[in-house]
């Protein structure tokens, strides 16, 4: 039954949450005050009854402020380590007497470097299991899977495992193993991403591009390397066309990352470059269009970083934010439903001005953006022409891409319209 599969992947989850890789640092910070509990206990003569709670509170809460301090937002982390797990880890007595025995033993820096080797290799263990598991069940259920075209519910479930390797901290070793299986599964079930809804394809994109942040060299070239390759699989997909989804679900990624993650530094750059390269090197495509269609990709992506980022600097100048606003909408040419939200942006800083027109423009244009939406989806005959007698600048608002995975059905049944906001 589809609910024992259900839970038998939620197990998977919890096992890749609890093992998760804390690295190094972490990993030793965390055994070092183990030890330090261990012999300041030892020293006293209260190691052998460690029972009472009192004598732990303490250092638990010592020892997750200097996590809290180190780490900052990783402070929920800090409670992974398997076997240090939980808040009442330290009055143990397995692992009192474990480390007892480590000490009275004559443990130094030798130790400490077994027992983070014994955690990385443990998380890294777990990781590889549950991707095999994963492999295996596709490739035994894989006409279940690929039934209804691949929009069911037990390919979202699985999928939602897939992602969890890249929303839990993962080892550089092991997340070269996930790229590898990630690539697999799109090269199995292109439908999941580029055909029906695009809920997939958006969660997707989103945490692959938070790869291309990554500080690890090798990892962002990983996940340049899987972005090139799911670009092409749409490419592919559309019977070497366009990359209209992926491009989409891309350039919204980007949008939710800055304000999420706050990406655009060096290293993501970094990967934008990587990206192109692949593209550019790629001798089967080089007679297509989709070279160009990357490097497009890769130039709005920029211009909303480069739009985004001094749009922070000219907050107090209205003009100045206005212009970059526009900048930011006209990149989201292709994107109706982001370049609608700048744009009624734009209204809201004009009419706080007092400069009126220029705000009804803006209403005009979004105006213009929803009937062009409404044609291409056969529920208006005029599209942005309708508007042209009042400027001709509403040409902008023909340029939008046609497949933005937003299901027909939601605009039909004499529902009111309402302009999506997510797709």
């Amino acid at each position: 039954p589809i609910s024992e599969i259900s839970d038998f992947f939620s197990i998977l989850d919890v096992c890749l949450q609890n093992f998760r890789y804390l690295g190094k640092r972490n990993i030793i910070r965390k055994i070092a005050a183990a030890f330090k509990f261990v012999q300041a206990t030892q020293n006293n003569g209260t190691l052998k009854g460690s029972n009472s709670s009192c004598q732990t509170t303490g250092l638990l809460s010592q020892w997750m402020h200097t996590t809290s301090s180190h780490e900052g937002h990783k402070h929920h982390r800090s409670q992974t380590l398997p076997i240090i797990r939980g808040k009442n880890a330290l009055s143990n007595p397995k692992l009192l007497q474990m480390l007892d025995n480590t000490i009275t033993s004559n443990s130094n820096e030798i130790d400490i470097v077994h027992h983070v080797d014994t955690e990385a290799n443990t998380a890294t263990e777990v990781c590889l299991t549950v991707l095999d598991l994963l492999s295996l069940f596709t490739r035994v259920h894989q006409r279940q899977l690929q039934q209804s075209e691949c929009q069911n519910s037990m390919m979202k479930r699985i999928f939602d495992t897939y992602l969890l390797f890249l929303q839990v901290n993962q080892s550089a070793i092991a997340l070269k193993h996930v790229f590898a299986a990630l690539r697999l599964f799109v090269s199995k079930f292109p439908s999941a991403f580029f055909q029906g809804q695009a809920d997939l394809c958006g969660s997707f994109c989103y945490e692959v591009l938070k790869c291309c942040n990554h500080r690890s060299r090798s990892t962002q070239t990983e996940a340049s390397a899987l972005l090139y390759f799911f670009m092409r699989k749409n490419f592919e997909f559309n019977k070497q066309k366009s990359i209209v989804r992926s491009h989409l679900q891309l350039i919204k990624a980007v949008s939710q990352l800055i304000a999420d993650a706050g990406i655009g530094g060096s290293r993501f750059q970094h990967s934008l470059a990587i990206t192109n390269n692949f593209a550019n090197g790629d001798k089967q495509m080089k007679n297509s269009h989709f070279p160009a269609e990357v490097k497009d990709l890769t130039k709005r992506i920029r211009t909303v970083l480069m739009a985004t980022a001094q749009m922070k600097e000219h907050e107090k100048d209205p003009e100045m934010l206005v212009d970059l606003q526009y900048s930011l909408a006209n990149s989201y040419a292709s994107t109706p439903e982001l370049r609608r939200t700048w744009l009624e942006s734009m209204a809201k800083i004009h009419a706080k001005n007092g400069d009126l027109s220029e705000a009804a423009m803006c209403y005009i244009h979004i105006a213009a953006l929803i009937a062009e939406y409404l044609k291409r989806k056969g529920m208006f005959s005029m599209g942005w022409p309708a508007f042209l007698s009042i400027t001709p600048n509403i040409k902008e608002e023909g340029y939008m891409k046609e497949d933005s995975g937003i299901p027909v059905e939601d605009c039909k049944d004499n529902k009111p319209f309402r302009f999506p906001l997510h797709s």
